[in-house]
């Protein structure tokens, strides 16, 4: 008895201490894949994601596709390559 006292009193500052640290924490955006995001701003230059495979890039080094007044950024001619085969179908 005495020690199921000591593990629920255990567990309780466990939980509150979860809850204390969640309060503090930095807040996670959830992404849905496929979903427009907008650029990251970085000291380096602005990072882009490329549609295909979800990758990173420096907007400087992405190769840029104009699309319907859009500009789409790819990490490689694989990936842009794969990309607009899948768009002609």
């Amino acid at each position: 008895m005495v020690l199921a006292l000591w593990l629920l009193r255990i567990l309780i500052i466990l939980l509150i201490l979860r809850y204390i640290v969640g309060f503090f924490a930095p807040r996670r955006q959830a992404t849905r894949r496929g979903a427009p995001t907008r650029p990251i701003e970085r000291t380096g230059g602005t990072l882009v994601r490329d549609p295909q495979c979800g990758t990173y890039v420096p907007e400087s080094r992405a190769l840029a596709l104009k699309r319907g007044g859009a500009t789409i950024h790819f990490c490689s001619t694989t990936c842009r390559d794969t990309w607009l085969a899948g768009q002609a179908t």
